[in-house]
C-alpha cells in the first residue's frame, strides 16, 4: 500500500502540457529578443551621441574660461593631429587648447593645428557598427563661446546611424541622431526624422 502511494505522488508533464509552454516561450521571445536587440542598439548610438555633445559643450566651456580659442575636430588616423580628410570615417576627435603660445597674441591661435598647443580631451571611439556624417572637419570656439565661421571646413552638423538608419524606432522617434552647431555655440541632439532627413541630410551613403 506505501508503495502504491509513493507511485501516485510522482506525476510530470505531459506531451501536450510540455508543446503549450515551448509555444508560450516562443511567443515571448519573439517579442522580447526584438526589443532587446533594439535597447542595446539604441543604448550604444545614445553614449556614442552623447560623448560628443558632451565634448563639444566641453570645449566652449574651455574656451569661454581660458579666454582662448579651443578646438574640437575629427582626428586623423596617427591620432596626433586633426584629419584634413573630409572622405574619412568621423570616428575619433581631440579637444585641444587652439593656442600656439598663450604668452604673446600669435597668428596661429585658432588654427585649427595640434603644433605646440595642449590637448585636454580625447573622445571615445564611435563603435564600428555606427556611421557618423559630418559637414566638417572641426568647430574652434572663441573666447565668446561662438564659434570662429570663417575656419576651413568648419564642422556645425553631424549624423549618427547604424543599419537601422533613419527609420522610426521605439517610442515613435527615429534610430538615428542629429547634431547640430548653432550660431551662438550650443550643441544640441534631436531624434526628430524629418528634421534629420531635411534639415542634415539624412544618414551617410
Amino acid at each position: 500500500m506505501l508503495h502504491f502511494k509513493m507511485k501516485a505522488k510522482q506525476r510530470g508533464f505531459t506531451l501536450l502540457e510540455m508543446m503549450i509552454a515551448i509555444s508560450l516561450l516562443a511567443v515571448l521571445l519573439s517579442f522580447g529578443i526584438p526589443n532587446f536587440r533594439d535597447f542595446v542598439r539604441n543604448a550604444r548610438m545614445a553614449a556614442a551621441a552623447n560623448d560628443l555633445l558632451a565634448d563639444m559643450n566641453f570645449a566652449r566651456s574651455e574656451a569661454i574660461k581660458r579666454r582662448v580659442p579651443v578646438t574640437l575636430c575629427k582626428l586623423n588616423a596617427d591620432g596626433d593631429d586633426c584629419d584634413d580628410d573630409d572622405g574619412a570615417p568621423f570616428r575619433r576627435w581631440i579637444v585641444f587648447v587652439d593656442d600656439a603660445d598663450p604668452r604673446a597674441d600669435s597668428a596661429n591661435d585658432g588654427d585649427g593645428e595640434v603644433d605646440t598647443d595642449e590637448v585636454i580631451l580625447r573622445g571615445t571611439e564611435v563603435p564600428e557598427s555606427i556611421e557618423v556624417g559630418a559637414n566638417g572637419l572641426l568647430s574652434v570656439f572663441l573666447p565668446s563661446g561662438f564659434p570662429d565661421a570663417d575656419v576651413a571646413n568648419p564642422l556645425t552638423e553631424l549624423v549618427f546611424c547604424d543599419e537601422r538608419g533613419n527609420e522610426v524606432s521605439v517610442g515613435g522617434v527615429s534610430a538615428a541622431r542629429g547634431l547640430r552647431i548653432s550660431a551662438t555655440g550650443r550643441t544640441t541632439i534631436s531624434r526628430d526624422k524629418d528634421f534629420i532627413e531635411n534639415e542634415l541630410g539624412g544618414c551617410p551613403p
